[in-house]
């Protein structure tokens, strides 16, 4: 279910995208910093960045725009409760009396020029760390007024399930399923199972968008089914 849980939310939802291969998440930068040049001018082009190898998309293009313009914001980076991976920059995050006050790189969201003028800024080596480069950029206070940077504190968009496990349970909608925080009374767009929550990732996924549904019930037990009559 991890391997073709974004493909089936993708097309179950309809949101657009490219699939980076097998990289590590450094070399992702270098590739994400070249494509980008080509829409640095897109004034109006909005781009979302997840791990989309344990990422489940739990609704469309529509809801997540429309968060998004809410947020108020033209780059807005998901948001953990741990501060990784150093842990010594903690007391310089910004303070946060609702919601999580760290920034996770599994995802974000913004306009395309500012996401491009900043990933711009990466010169380093394909072993460094992709969230510590952003972290930085996020608590230089000059940079962050700049690019008008955000955390997704309350998980509006995104989900990360590292820490927060206990937070989220399944919403049963009219013909799907999402994942709600209880913590903060919010339906992320992305759910994303960072760190050792495969399984509880891999769990919402049999139900997240549509997987399950009590009105039809099992929406993917059919699919890429193999026939003993069709093997020669």
């Amino acid at each position: 279910m991890l391997c073709t849980g974004v493909h089936d939310s993708l097309e179950t939802t309809g949101v657009e995208g490219g699939v980076l291969g097998p990289v590590g998440a450094e070399v992702e930068v270098r590739w994400f910093k070249k494509e980008l040049l080509k829409h640095s001018e897109k004034k109006d082009m909005v781009i979302m960045f997840v791990d989309s190898y344990d990422v489940i998309f739990a609704s469309g293009p529509e809801e997540l725009l429309a968060k998004f313009s809410r947020l108020g914001h033209r780059v807005v980076f998901s948001a953990e409760g741990f501060c990784w991976p150093d842990q010594r920059l903690a007391p310089k995050y910004p303070v946060v009396h609702t919601g999580k006050r760290y920034l996770n790189s599994g995802g974000f969201i913004g306009f395309a020029p500012d996401l491009s003028a900043m990933v711009q800024q990466w010169k380093y080596k394909d072993n460094d760390d992709d969230q510590l480069f952003y972290t930085k950029i996020y608590l230089d206070k000059t940079q962050r007024t700049k690019f008008n940077m955000t955390l997704d504190h309350r998980s509006r968009i995104f989900q990360n399930l590292n820490g927060a496990v206990d937070e989220v349970v399944l919403k049963f909608e009219r013909a799907k399923v999402r994942a709600r925080n209880v913590a903060y009374d919010t339906l992320p767009v992305v759910i994303h199972g960072n760190g050792p929550t495969k399984l509880q990732l891999n769990y919402l996924g049999n139900y997240v968008p549509t997987a399950w549904t009590y009105e039809d019930g099992c929406g993917i037990c059919d699919d890429d089914l193999l026939f003993f009559s069709d093997v020669p």
